[in-house]
């Protein structure tokens, strides 16, 4: 179940682009830390500096959506590289068909399911895309738990990019990884992209792409779509114990052990 942005033109679209050697598609089921992803990988490629009299939404193509990203065909296509491509979709629905046959690389950060439940959940309350949904709680983590939410299931979602990591091409980052490590997984993440950063870079990095910085500079707190304001609700590991009941949070680790079971997949809930 897609946002009604998704439409089945620019869905099509998205799946026949040509993508071409230095192209970066990021991708992640929605909450996961995908606009902090998204500055970081802007920065990687100006060697740490932000675009001048830009936004940071203005950097990125969203294919798929006909709404906050809208590009044409002939606009994509005459793009200088390297282009930077936004995606919230499964593997089977990826930017370009095919990622294995791809040329481009792709970058997926997932974060712990907990803490994406409740991002979501205060996201999608209200909005114009959701239908102005103004359930309770209760009733949203039944309707995630059972991927009934838009972008489906959770699970199958992040499965499908895990089991694909092996992929030259395609990388495999954790939100909580890059909280407690940034400078080494933006290092690991530079390297996969062929750019060779300073460590005074890193660091220009993780001033520019910090909580506080990204919710308070125009460029990159979304200023710009009206329903967007709180965008940046709180990006802490360990949030979801505000909302979770003790009985809901058992019942989730059940179905995590029994859902991630086999993969090797695990996350860091604190």
């Amino acid at each position: 179940m897609m946002p009604p942005y998704i439409t089945t033109k620019r869905y099509g679209l998205s799946r026949t682009l040509e993508t071409r050697t230095g192209d970066i598609c990021y991708t992640s089921y929605p909450k996961s830390g995908s606009t902090w992803l998204a500055y970081i990988l802007v920065l990687i490629v100006n060697d740490g500096e932000t675009p001048e009299d830009t936004t940071l939404r203005d950097c990125l193509h969203w294919v798929a959506s006909s709404w906050t990203y809208p590009r044409s065909e002939q606009e994509l296509r005459g793009l200088p590289s390297p282009r930077i491509f936004k995606s919230h979709m499964p593997y089977a629905m990826a930017l370009g068909g095919d990622p294995s046959r791809s040329p481009c690389r792709y970058v997926y950060i997932a974060r712990n399911p907990k803490d994406v439940a409740v991002s979501y959940y205060f996201f999608e309350r209200e909005k114009s895309w959701s239908g102005n949904y103004s359930g309770p709680w209760e009733h949203w983590l039944k309707l995630f738990t059972e991927g009934r939410v838009q972008r489906g299931d959770w699970f199958d979602h992040v499965l499908g990019w895990w089991h694909s990591r092996s992929l030259e091409n395609v990388l495999f980052l954790k939100y909580e990884d890059l909280c407690r490590d940034f400078l080494g997984e933006v290092g690991k993440l530079a390297s996969f992209l062929d750019y060779s950063i300073s460590q005074g870079t890193l660091e220009k990095i993780r001033e520019r792409t910090s909580f506080g910085a990204m919710s308070s500079t125009e460029f990159s707190n979304m200023h710009e779509i009206q329903e967007f304001t709180g965008f940046f609700r709180e990006g802490r590991i360990g949030s979801w114990k505000e909302q979770f009941t003790k009985e809901q949070s058992e019942a989730f680790d059940e179905l995590c052990a029994r859902r991630l079971a086999g993969s090797g997949l695990e996350f860091d809930f604190d």
